[in-house]
């Protein structure tokens, strides 16, 4: 993978996740509190699908970053207040880098298919 590839995962994470904080906060406002990393997790797994663990990843602190500055209280500041906040975060961002490994390891196996599917063609192209 090149390293402007790599540079564009990256650059696709900040975007999905600018693009669900946008939407979060000026489209649908009114939704509830209670939950506000659902819509994150759709960009997580985008970021990863795209990119591989890294851009994954990325997507996933950026994302625990809004939600604690922007949704939870106290608003505005990145302190928790409440152990069940805290513990919410933790799983959301424990669960984004599940998301993240499971995306690298496909795209491992793709390159891997796509290398094993190479040297099956040049050796039919050798006999």
């Amino acid at each position: 993978m090149s390293a402007a590839s790599r540079l564009a995962g990256y650059g696709v994470s900040l975007a999905l996740v600018a693009a669900v904080v946008v939407l979060r906060w000026f489209v649908v406002p009114a939704w509830s509190l209670a939950h506000p990393y659902l819509l994150f997790y759709p960009a997580i797994i985008a970021a990863g699908w795209y990119g591989g663990f890294g851009p994954g990843v990325v997507a996933t602190l950026l994302a625990a970053l809004a939600l604690s500055y922007l949704w939870l209280p106290p608003l505005y500041s990145l302190r928790i207040r409440d152990i069940e906040d805290a513990t919410s975060l933790l799983l959301f961002v424990a669960i984004g880098f599940a998301i993240s490994l499971l995306n690298e390891a496909r795209v491992r196996a793709e390159r891997r298919a796509r290398d094993a599917e190479a040297a099956a063609r040049r050796a039919k192209e050798q006999h």
